[in-house]
């Protein structure tokens, strides 16, 4: 009220508790009127005010850290779909992988096989062992897969070295053409062209003009290169694990004793040289000391 002044007083009564009186002064054409009031209405009413100046400072404050916790729970809640996402594609992509990894095993079974080899067997559980309890199925997956990798490198690394020793007995195994022409003479009895008796053919003679290009048959060194009555210019050929290749007739040697040879590699070219009738190549493999059919190592039926 405009103008009204207030004042407090305090009162006792005998027998009573603490009573207070509140004057309230209007201006002076009104009368004052009197409130009382107990002890503790006046604390309650103080500490009612002082909880509400609590409430309007603190209440802000908690207004903006629930923001704040309902933002970060909506990030959290985007993240964990986006997360969920990920795991999703990568699960395909871990079962793609194993489907793959299977592929792998089975072909690589297959070669083993071709090889004569035994493959080692990973378990399905992989190299990491017995999942923990409580871990994350897609961590005991990849634990798994991990381990079959490393067993799959390991099998591969042995087809690899089996591949390697195969390549190298191939490459050092006479089994190509020599030359290019067509066959005159097979390996085993025959009539002789000069003395008209039946004599033993050693090798097989191969037909065509003079000039002819002659290749090494296979992997090896030079061990000689000579001049006979019979064969003329000839090259022999050491391949190792026994295998000796002999080229005769020729009219141009190429080689040198001692030179390395690939299989395919130019060594001489066809001609006459020698006790010939005509321009072919006389040619031999030996094997342990002995003089083989060389038709089983070109692919060939001897006749």
């Amino acid at each position: 009220m405009a103008g009204s002044r207030f004042r407090l007083g305090r009162k006792r009564l005998a027998g009573s508790t603490d009573r207070y009186t509140l004057l309230i002064l209007p201006d002076r054409r009104r009368r004052f009127r009197k409130l009382h009031v107990s002890r503790r209405f006046v604390v309650f009413a103080a500490i009612a005010a002082g909880a509400l100046l609590t409430a309007g400072l603190i209440a802000p404050h908690l207004w903006m850290r629930v923001q704040t916790q309902r933002t970060t729970l909506e990030h959290l809640a985007s993240e964990n779909e986006r997360l969920r996402g990920q795991t999703a594609r990568f699960e395909a992509s871990v079962d793609d992988l194993q489907r793959r990894l299977s592929g792998i095993e089975t072909a690589a079974g297959k070669l083993a096989n071709e090889l004569g080899m035994e493959m080692q067997s990973v378990p399905a559980g992989g190299a990491g062992g017995t999942a923990l309890a409580g871990r994350s199925p897609l961590l005991s997956e990849l634990d798994a897969l991990s381990g079959r990798t490393a067993g799959v490198r390991e099998s591969l690394e042995q087809l690899d070295d089996a591949f390697r020793v195969r390549s190298r007995l191939i490459s050092a195994t006479p089994s190509i053409m020599p030359a290019q022409g067509w066959f005159s003479h097979g390996f085993g009895w025959r009539k002789d062209p000069f003395s008209d008796k039946r004599r033993f053919h050693r090798g097989i003679d191969i037909v065509n003009h003079r000039g002819t290009p002659v290749y090494a048959t296979a992997d090896g060194v030079v061990s000689r290169v000579v001049r006979i009555a019979n064969l003329g210019k000839a090259v022999d050929i050491s391949h190792g694990r026994g295998y000796v290749t002999r080229f005769a007739h020729l009219s141009e040697i190429l080689v040198k004793p001692g030179q390395k040879v690939e299989r395919g590699e130019l060594i001489g070219k066809m001609g006459s040289t020698g006790r010939s009738t005509g321009d072919h190549l006389h040619y031999e493999v030996w094997h342990d000391g002995r003089r083989v059919n060389p038709w089983k190592y070109l692919g060939q039926r001897g006749g």
